[in-house]
């Protein structure tokens, strides 16, 4: 099941949380790395482009946007990173990506030159990129619960993107509506093992719950990874 998991400690425990941060992957709301913090975060940065492997003893991933295109090459090379992020991500670690954490999450990417480029193959669908640019405020629905959703939960953010996604989810996450109100768009987002991803960028604080319940999710994975030792 997903998060959603109080803890009963009036001070919890840090939540060593790693965060992608390099030339592919640069752009974050710093006001949801604020409210991470704040709830009890401990934000340990990692490069998907030069570090061989995770930053050890994380309970939970964030990869957040950026031009993952731009580097799938350099990417797509550094295997044993693709692979420590696979294997973390099976095994149950709670896991929020967006735009091109998404895209580092597909099968492939084809990037502007028509090559493709090998990925962590999460989900069974690749990033091909086009001219057309998607962008704009988007308000989220959720349509079933997630680790950072209560099915129902409303939720702002931004979309910006030139990619595309060959196949898309079996069961999307959210439905998604503009800024105004008469412009409805397609369903989107992927939720497969603990695992959230799309392409909106969510702002935490546009509702109370989401950053307490990505945390809390992470607790309890690492209360049940400390248990199997």
């Amino acid at each position: 099941g997903w998060g959603g998991v109080t803890t009963t400690s009036k001070a919890p425990s840090k939540v060593r949380l790693a965060v992608a941060k390099d030339a592919a992957f640069n752009f974050y709301y710093a006001d949801n790395l604020d409210l991470l913090r704040d709830l009890g975060a401990e934000l340990i940065e990692w490069s998907p482009l030069i570090d061989r492997q995770l930053p050890p003893d994380v309970s939970g991933l964030y990869f957040g946007g950026g031009f993952p295109e731009v580097f799938a090459e350099i990417l797509a090379a550094n295997t044993s990173a693709r692979q420590s992020v696979a294997a973390a991500i099976v095994s149950g670690m709670p896991t929020y990506a967006e735009c091109g954490g998404l895209m580092y999450l597909c099968d492939r990417i084809v990037d502007f030159d028509d090559r493709s480029h090998a990925m962590v193959g999460i989900f069974p669908t690749t990033a091909v990129m086009g001219k057309r640019l998607i962008l704009g405020y988007r308000q989220l629905t959720a349509l079933q619960n997630s680790v950072l959703f209560n099915a129902g939960d409303r939720v702002w953010g931004h979309e910006f993107h030139r990619s595309t996604l060959t196949d898309l989810p079996p069961y999307p996450l959210c439905d998604l509506q503009g800024y105004e109100s008469n412009l409805v768009f397609a369903a989107e987002g992927w939720s497969r093992y603990q695992v959230q991803a799309a392409y909106t960028h969510l702002h935490f604080g546009s509702h109370p719950n989401i950053g307490d319940r990505f945390l809390n999710c992470c607790r309890r994975f690492e209360r049940l990874f400390a248990s199997l030792k």
